[in-house]
């Protein structure tokens, strides 16, 4: 009998929340509603953005798939009378024999997090302590080191990729999709705050904004991880590549189909956050051997600034959007966020333009001013 793949294991299916036990739905529900701060009413997950609220779901739902398979779920029991010690070494003996120990870490952090909006009274630091001592002595099967690139590196290659569709000087099946996928790489490169959740949902001229020196990527506060509003210029350097892109590439993509989404399938559908992610990391194995998934791009980001601009370590923070927690001035906040993109921006231009062949030329298909 063959092995079952791991899609096809009933074991480690996510149970989804309409499957689960009623107790569990109610408490679920109960974190996640509205209401008002002061007088506690306000769920305690209500403020988690909509990628964490899903993280979280599944894993719970990992939990109960587990409690039923091995014949621990009582659908009468309040869910948090399930999470016992003895119940949870079992269930990472499960895990231990199915997935990396770092997915395992992962697991148990989401049942911390979902048990303890579901029981905010129960005394939950046995779990928590299991949760620090998996974290720490992980191990990542998916080493991040090796597939980690020069910041440099990757924009020049993204550029030249650019220069020879828009040249003509390679003939590649599916162009245009491979046009998208460069500059959508290149804009992780220069914007690496930018999580795969708004690169995906990108409109234009909601998100993508048209300015007098270039153009500019804004997010509103509901639609961050952080719940903090979020903008950042686009260097100029990557402008003409854009406008190519909104002009020629865009238009063919999408046929006789409308979408105000900045990413278009080659079938003329928006792209999910699923598929931007294929697209990236198939591109980047087919240029660097190794494939670099999107939010492997904030560390190269600040692997670049430690190796090239060590005296310039300071801006790591705001690029990767992490903030303070005693800074209370939002405006300086979305200051320093700004400047530290535009001195990222700079530093790739430069370690860009030293990549790049001597003998190579641009060419550009831009938009009339």
């Amino acid at each position: 009998m063959s092995e079952l793949h791991p899609s096809e294991d009933p074991r480690r299916h996510c149970l989804m929340v309409e499957h689960w036990p009623a107790a569990d739905r109610r408490a679920w529900e109960q974190a996640l509603q509205p209401g008002d701060l002061l007088d506690g009413t306000v769920g305690r997950g209500f403020y988690w953005a909509e990628q964490t609220r899903a993280k979280y779901r599944k894993g719970y739902g990992r939990w109960l798939t587990f409690l039923t398979v091995s014949g621990r779920l009582d659908p009468s029991a309040a869910p948090a009378s399930r999470i016992t010690p003895d119940a949870v070494q079992a269930y990472i003996a499960e895990l231990s024999s199915s997935v990396s120990s770092w997915t395992l870490w992962g697991r148990l952090a989401e049942l911390l997090a979902v048990a303890k909006i579901m029981a905010p009274d129960v005394d939950w630091s046995w779990l928590r302590g299991a949760v620090r001592y998996y974290e720490t002595n992980s191990k990542v099967s998916r080493d991040k080191l090796p597939r980690l690139r020069p910041s440099g590196e990757i924009s020049a290659w993204a550029f030249k990729r650019m220069d020879e569709l828009i040249a003509h000087r390679i003939s590649v099946r599916h162009c245009d999709s491979h046009y998208r996928d460069a500059l959508a790489i290149a804009l992780l490169i220069y914007c690496p705050t930018m999580r795969l959740g708004n690169l995906a949902m990108i409109e234009i001229d909601k998100h993508l904004i048209r300015m007098t020196d270039g153009y500019r990527l804004s997010f509103a506060p509901k639609e961050t991880k952080t719940r903090k509003p979020f903008a950042i210029p686009i260097p100029s350097s990557l402008t003409p590549y854009i406008e190519h892109y909104l002009d020629r590439v865009r238009p063919a993509l999408l046929g006789s189909t409308e979408s105000l989404r900045l990413w278009i399938t080659r079938y003329g559908q928006p792209m999910t956050g699923k598929a931007l992610h294929l697209g990236i990391t198939k591109a980047t194995k087919r240029a660097f051997g190794r494939s670099i998934n999107p939010h492997l791009f904030r560390d190269c980001a600040v692997t670049t600034v430690a190796l090239e601009d060590l005296t310039h370590i300071g801006i790591a923070a705001p690029i990767l959007g992490h903030t303070d927690p005693r800074t209370t001035e939002a405006h300086y906040i979305q200051a320093n966020a700004i400047v530290a993109g535009r001195r990222l921006g700079q530093s790739i231009d430069t370690l860009r333009k030293q990549n790049r062949p001597t003998h190579h030329k641009r060419h550009h298909g831009g938009r009339s001013q």
